[in-house]
């Protein structure tokens, strides 16, 4: 980009604080390919109880943050 007729390079980034429950985690985590209800089979209710007793533990509130980056870079004349 350096060499093309947009030089100029911005990096604009912009961070977002996401606040998630137990429940939500636990519905994130079944939505991945690797660990989607049919994947899980039997094991999905286990799988369950597990993971919310861990995230539990974590925060016995059951709230979390997570901070997403979102960056981009801008390239101007």
């Amino acid at each position: 980009m350096k060499r093309s007729p947009f030089s100029t390079i911005e990096v604009v980034s912009f961070d977002q604080i996401v606040v998630r429950g137990t429940e939500e985690l636990i519905g994130l985590q079944l939505s991945n390919s690797y660990s989607t209800p049919p994947q899980l089979g039997e094991q999905k209710e286990p799988f369950e109880e597990d993971l919310r007793r861990a995230l539990l533990a974590y925060d016995s509130a059951g709230r979390y943050e997570e901070t997403i980056r979102t960056e981009a870079r801008v390239a101007s004349r």
